[in-house]
């Protein structure tokens, strides 16, 4: 009724889901108090409540401003120009019938001439209430401190969730307390695996989480160069580009083709099922020896032999594959004087120089280096095992000592092995769907950008795609944060169900988030700017309804924070900085 407090104007013009409300005249104040609370009517994002009959009409507010008034006749002022009136627009998102539960759409329309109402507390209290039997909180609304901001955990995890925001809006903090909501005692059995490229996050889980780095001495980050795809580990070694093969690409295709056949029978993980050469590929995630491999072709470079047939070797003293020492052979003759070189002569020596400066490169120890994950003494299935079963809920890749230009390759390489272990496990007691995991890919927009890439490059985003594409059906469920959304593949984003959108200052971002969210709440967007630190507009499947919402401040944080420059500045030079320790680091990537 228009006597009610919260009346504040009527509806003027509807327009699909869009609805233009014209302020009452006799308004006494834009701030009434209803029951001793005050309130602010046409805030940016707040609610509205349009009665119609038994049944209330929920939308949102999404623009303010005045209007000249159509008919002119009657609203002449003494200036003899017409009175300009306050509108509103709304953007309706739900409904509810009187004492029944609120519900995202609508079953009719408000008309002209329909009243709207402010929202009281309890109106907030019953569009926020969930109705999902698994909730995770974290945080309150920003409408009202003493509601509970609630994500419904099944639809968070299998529909995917992107985190974005600029640095400094709390988007390390969001995530964190995520995370700890997520492992504060409900979900004993919650998996949760973090890549984590600079090395922020093991600081905020201490007790919660398991992290594996790169050259630690207990939990040493290890991802086997054999897991790779040919492809993939041609890019790797020989920097081979394009999709076209070189006799050299065939003849390495041909040789791991056939160690990874001779191997399969041997391969630990398979010993009570007996793999055969047929059910191998080149692709096939088979144990082998880099360097015995390296081996074969170096030895045959340098072969000579002391007869025309080729038969007899001129050989002084064998090398050693796992010293990278090459085999002696005697010099070739000049002309047609023994000794004699290989016939055809081999045609590999640019590789075999390739791939033993990989070898010798400590950069790639955690690659190449991989102790007894060979295959045989350890596979793939204990992989997964160290890295999923032990006592915390949380396992952070510490990617910082990864060298940037196989970034892309490690997080595709990681991101797969989960992936595959779960697609082909998926009916497995404590492998697929029995038993979910969350995947966290921070800092995205570094290995996951938009727009194709060239050949291998690219690696970690078709491997993300297939996850957020798939995922949902096998138990995988995806996190995509980053700090700029615009630089992140669309397909991905597009595939992302939740949004949580901190404060965006860039265009470029603030127009991405607005493209791959729904077309009915593009409006709500106009926050992104003007959002506080630490305050994230939620939209989509994981939240009733879209939401501001105040994140709780949770410590430790992710140690992402900017140094105090005022304080440090103003501190006493230090005397002899140990800028050695820094190079000599520097030299050991670790």
């Amino acid at each position: 009724m228009k006597s009610e407090s919260t009346f504040f104007g009527t509806v003027r013009r509807v327009v699909g889901s869009k609805v233009y409300v014209e302020l009452s005249t006799q308004l006494p104040s834009t701030n009434p108090i209803v029951e001793g609370r005050l309130y602010r009517i046409g805030q940016i994002g707040t609610f509205v409540r349009i009665p119609v009959g038994f049944l209330n009409l929920y939308g949102i507010v999404s623009s303010v401003g005045t209007a000249t008034r159509a008919d002119a006749n009657e609203d002449l002022g003494d200036t003899g120009t017409p009175d300009a009136i306050r509108t509103v627009e709304i953007q309706l998102v739900g409904e509810a019938y009187a004492g029944a539960a609120f519900q995202r759409g609508l079953s009719e329309y408000p008309t002209l001439d329909d009243e709207v109402h402010a929202v009281t507390e309890d109106d907030l209290a019953s569009i926020y209430r969930s109705t999902a039997h698994a909730q995770i909180s974290i945080g309150s609304h920003s409408a009202s401190e003493n509601l509970a901001a609630y994500l419904d955990l099944d639809r968070f995890v299998t529909r995917h969730t992107a985190v974005v925001g600029s640095t400094g809006s709390g988007k390390s903090n969001t995530v964190a307390a995520i995370l700890k909501a997520l492992t504060k005692g409900d979900y004993p059995s919650a998996r949760i695996f973090v890549i984590d490229p600079h090395g922020e996050y093991g600081a905020a889980f201490p007790g919660l989480s398991k992290v594996f780095r790169i050259g630690a001495t207990t939990d040493s980050l290890v991802i086997p160069y054999w897991a790779l795809s040919f492809d993939e580990l041609a890019w790797f070694l020989v920097d081979r580009k394009g999709a076209s093969e070189s006799p050299q690409d065939s003849t390495l295709r041909d040789r791991v083709l056939e160690i990874r056949q001779r191997n399969a029978p041997i391969a630990k993980a398979s010993l009570q099922q007996k793999l055969t050469a047929d059910d191998i590929t080149v692709d096939s995630p088979i144990g082998f020896s880099l360097r015995e491999l390296w081996y074969y072709f170096d030895r045959k470079e340098r072969q000579t032999f002391s007869d025309m047939t080729r038969t007899k070797e001129e050989l002084i003293e064998e090398g050693d594959p796992l010293t990278l020492r090459s085999a002696k052979f005697r010099p070739p003759g000049a002309g047609a004087a023994a000794p004699f070189k290989a016939s055809p002569p081999p045609i590999m020596g640019v590789y075999v120089t390739k791939i033993l400066a990989r070898l010798r490169d400590r950069r790639f120890d955690f690659l190449l280096n991989v102790r007894d994950y060979d295959g045989v003494q350890k596979d793939l299935d204990d992989l997964v095992r160290e890295w999923s079963e032990h006592d915390q809920n949380i396992t952070i890749f510490d990617l910082a000592g990864v060298p940037s230009e196989v970034i892309d390759l490690v997080v595709g390489l990681i991101t797969r092995i989960l992936f595959e272990t779960l697609f082909w496990g998926r009916d497995l007691p404590g492998v697929g769907k029995d038993r979910p995991l969350l995947m966290v890919f921070e800092e995205a927009h570094q290995y996951l950008p938009s727009g194709e890439a060239r050949f291998i490059q690219g690696y970690a985003r078709r491997a993300v795609q297939r996850v957020l594409k798939e995922g949902r059906k096998y138990g995988f469920g995806a996190l995509v944060v980053s700090q700029r959304p615009a630089e992140v593949d669309e397909t991905i984003l597009s595939q992302c169900g939740t949004f949580i959108a901190l404060r965006l200052t860039n265009g470029s971002d603030q127009s991405r988030v607005r493209n791959t969210v729904p077309d009915e709440l593009t409006g709500l967007t106009g926050l992104l700017p003007v959002l506080r630190t630490g305050e994230a507009l939620i939209l989509g499947d994981a939240m009733q309804i879209p939401s501001r919402v105040r994140v709780n401040l949770v410590e430790p944080r992710p140690a992402s924070t900017d140094p105090p420059v005022s304080e440090r500045w103003h501190d006493p030079r230090v005397e002899e900085p140990d800028y050695a320790t820094a190079v000599t680091t520097w030299r050991r990537q670790r």
